[in-house]
């Protein structure tokens, strides 16, 4: 059965028990997101996120079975949903890149939500509209935090950033750096601008020819370095991937 995100962020996790130490099955859901559920037991959901078939156990409190078609999703890293469509507004939440969202009304460069609050219309596309350049996508994440797990834009991994800059540009891909390594273009020998640079259990993008953009643990942020520092670190490049 189908079940509709209902908060900004939900944790996906390997085991029910919030209490446990984070392990393999981690991934992150965002407002909006659809999680297929196959049991529904003591206020935890077990099944997979629809977007990637990716499995694990979700809190029923970040869920709704009734399930409202979006037709925007937002394109800011963050973005703030007010009251009323003013700047001067109480806020009512924080939604993250991604949220899948209806619009239900328009008014003075703001767009109504389902939830009734209003968001910078500026923030949000239409459902159907991509952007292909993965880089400038990935690029709105810089100084996010990092977070194992993360695919939003309060908390980031290294193969969640991937993940959602090429879901942007149409392109799907899977939630592991190993199985991105092995999905993701062609390979190639040496890194150029846009190409997916992977180590063990890590990956970054190119941001231009000789630096490379990620979510790491050594910054514990997203950040833009020369990838010869990276690699100074005793990261050693497993391969090289670029896109057709």
């Amino acid at each position: 059965m189908k079940y509709q995100v209902t908060s900004p962020v939900a944790d996906v996790h390997g085991v029910p028990d919030t209490a446990a130490l984070r392990g393999k099955f981690e991934t992150q859901l965002v407002l909006g997101e659809i999680f297929s559920v196959e049991e529904e037991k003591n206020g935890w959901c077990k099944g997979v996120c629809a977007h990637d078939g990716y499995p694990g156990y979700v809190e029923s409190k970040h869920l709704t079975k009734s399930v409202t078609p979006a037709t925007h999703i937002v394109t800011a890293a963050r973005s703030h949903v007010y009251r009323d469509a003013t700047i001067k507004a109480p806020l009512i939440s924080t939604l993250g890149f991604g949220s899948l969202i209806a619009v239900t009304a328009k008014n003075k460069g703001f767009a109504q939500i389902n939830n009734g609050g209003w968001i910078f219309q500026k923030h949000i596309a239409p459902l159907a509209s991509l952007d292909k350049d993965h880089i400038a996508t990935a690029l709105k994440f810089l100084e996010t935090p990092y977070y194992w797990g993360g695919r939003s834009g309060f908390g980031m991994d290294c193969s969640g950033l991937v993940q959602v800059s090429l879901a942007r540009a149409g392109i799907n891909a899977p939630r592991d750096t190993e199985v991105q390594e092995k999905s993701i273009g062609k390979a190639v020998e040496s890194p150029q601008a846009r190409d997916f640079v992977f180590f063990a259990g890590h990956v970054g993008l190119m941001a231009d020819d000789h630096n490379l953009l990620h979510a790491n643990a050594f910054h514990m942020k997203v950040t833009v370095e020369p990838l010869q520092d990276v690699t100074a670190r005793d990261n050693k490049i497993t391969s090289i991937r670029r896109l057709s």
